[in-house]
């Protein structure tokens, strides 16, 4: 069983030559004559290899006997006819192969990983299986022992699949020139076989993939993957293969009848579901993709009054930020409640580039003073740093005097304080927002509005349009003008041009 088990630095692999009167005769997915498999088994776990090498000796020992098989019915036929099979039924079953590669892989190194979880989770499993899920049961448990499930069958369906072929793969080898016909039929059932396997889609499995793959921030993805675990709950099972355009559509409709809004539910949780569909049809492991293009059908959202502040509003929360704070407030949200407003008033800056400033990224670069928004401080929409100079009302009131070259120390937050999932900088300015809403302000969301008021007021003082974009870190209006730079002097003199906020 471990003749074809090769190890290479730490990881083993599945590696088989393709036997010699056979070359020429196996042809690897691109056409050429394949020499021999090796596939990683990505572990480093010897018995743990030899249990996953199975199914690629399954499959090889198949395809040898499909090629033998078809030489045999050569020899028998006349020989104008004798050829392989063409080119299209080789790419058929190289695909098939590729496919089934794929999806084993995945299968086996996420059964590993969380091997260790399916006794804990045994109980809910059952439950699951027999569509008797409880009502109390929290999404992320429920996401995680689906997923358990999930493996779980896969892998006693590939067992199945395994001795079925072990089957047919002997009675493929006892054929003879005289019943070389009879058999023909076997190896394609033995595909049909694999191909159902295959159909069972770990919704689940698949977003974890991506979750591993860090396309994404830390939050994003366990927003999402709550998400998922939702959209797994909604169905009653976690396999993709059995979601249709219906199905979809009947949760969208579920989601506007608990009150989310159209935009909530397109922006929120629709991105979130599409991953995993959009991997496995990629994958080839669905044939169409029922989450492409999907709409929310509901009324559209009302709208009652702007995004940004109003100059009462915004003369509002700066003349707070003046005040006396409470003494128990800790001497970072003091800062933060001072000067993270006026910042954001004056720059436009999204607040959680603003909360994770550090001292080190106020800078000075002839006679302009400007703060360096750095995705090396946290986190940045875009993942590109940008300079934005300070107005002089800000240099003014002292803001620069906490400059400190070669400092990281965090400016608005404790340091150590937060988590991969809840930062400190989003943590601060989550915190913030609440004040802003104690201060009476009920109209536009919190910290966003100044990030709106700057692009009204820039327009209406008559700044470029492309200066107000680079200072915001807004994506250009079209290609010319993402080429070439966007100095600093020529910022400021776009900064300057805002009005000063008297409070």
């Amino acid at each position: 069983m471990c003749a074809h088990l090769n190890k290479t630095l730490s990881i083993y692999y599945f590696r088989r030559p393709v036997p010699k009167d056979l070359i020429g005769h196996i042809k690897t997915k691109t056409g050429k004559p394949r020499t021999e498999w090796k596939i990683s088994l990505r572990t480093k776990d010897r018995e743990e290899a030899k249990r996953l090498l199975l199914p690629h000796e399954v499959r090889t020992n198949a395809i040898i006997d499909e090629a033998r098989l078809t030489l045999a019915k050569q020899a028998q036929a006349p020989s104008a006819a004798r050829k392989m099979p063409s080119s299209a039924r080789q790419r058929e079953w190289e695909d098939r192969d590729r496919q089934q590669y794929e999806l084993s892989e995945l299968a086996d190194i996420e059964t590993a990983r969380l091997e260790f979880e399916r006794e804990e989770l045994e109980p809910l499993m059952d439950a699951i299986k027999s569509g008797n899920t409880p009502a109390d049961c929290s999404p992320e448990l429920l996401a995680r022992a689906g997923y358990l499930l999930a493996q779980h069958e896969r892998h006693m369906a590939a067992i199945l699949v395994e001795e079925e072929a072990q089957k047919r793969v002997g009675m493929v080898r006892q054929v003879n020139a005289s019943t070389a016909a009879e058999p023909a039929n076997q190896l394609p059932a033995l595909a049909s076989a694999e191909t159902s396997v295959a159909q069972a889609v770990s919704l689940t499995a698949l977003y974890e993939r991506y979750a591993d793959s860090r396309q994404a921030k830390p939050k994003t993805v366990n927003r999402w993957r709550n998400r998922v675990a939702e959209l797994v709950a909604f169905l009653g099972h976690d396999d993709a293969s059995k979601v249709t355009r219906a199905d979809l559509n009947r949760w969208t409709a579920s989601l506007v009848e608990t009150g989310l809004a159209k935009t909530t539910i397109t922006r929120g949780r629709i991105p979130a579901i599409q991953v995993p569909f959009k991997l496995a049809f990629e994958d080839g492991l669905i044939s169409a993709n029922p989450a492409a293009r999907l709409k929310v059908l509901a009324p559209k959202t009302v709208k009652l009054r702007d995004h940004d502040f109003t100059n009462e509003e915004a003369l509002k929360i700066l003349s707070a930020t003046l005040e006396k704070h409470p003494a128990k407030l800790s001497a970072f949200n003091q800062l933060a409640r001072r000067w993270v407003p006026w910042l954001c008033a004056y720059t436009g800056a999204r607040v959680a580039e603003i909360t994770q400033l550090r001292a080190c990224d106020i800078q000075r670069e002839d006679d302009i003073w400007f703060i360096h928004i750095t995705p090396a401080a946290g986190s940045v929409k875009t993942g590109e740093a940008r300079k934005v100079p300070l107005h002089s009302h800000l240099v003014e009131q002292g803001f620069t005097a906490f400059a400190e070259a070669g400092s990281e120390i965090p400016l608005f937050y404790q340091e150590g304080a937060g988590n991969e999932n809840n930062p400190a900088p989003s943590l601060c300015a989550s915190s913030l927002a609440k004040w802003v809403r104690t201060l009476g302000i009920k109209g536009p969301q919190p910290n966003h509005g100044w990030r709106h008021r700057f692009k009204t007021i820039a327009r209406t003082v008559g700044m470029e349009e492309y200066v107000a974009d680079k200072i915001q870190g807004h994506a250009p209006a079209n290609q010319s003008r993402g080429y070439g730079q966007v100095t600093l002097s020529v910022m400021q003199a776009g900064i300057e041009l805002l009005p000063r906020y008297e409070v």
